[in-house]
């Protein structure tokens, strides 16, 4: 094994917690997707399936990465300034 710095260790390590939250969610999407496409091969796109609460409800999560991302950008801007 390479040796390491103490830095680049605790990089390392901070990168690999990364590891299992992102295979769970890589899990979950593509179990979302294979479910999506077995449900649009047996009954086709949704023709008014949906409420107005239900798109609300779908808009959550684009919601809260659009506020993540702007959380790091703007984090980012005023640590450069």
């Amino acid at each position: 094994m390479v040796e390491c710095s103490k830095e680049e260790m605790e990089g390392r390590k901070a990168w690999r917690a990364l590891l299992v939250p992102a295979v769970g969610s890589a899990a979950f999407f593509s179990s979302m997707m294979v479910n999506m496409l077995t449900t649009h091969k047996k009954y086709g796109w949704p023709h008014k399936a949906f409420k107005t609460t239900d798109y609300l409800l779908m808009t959550i999560p684009f919601i809260v990465i659009g506020l993540a991302i702007g959380e790091v950008v703007n984090e980012e801007a005023t640590q450069g300034e």
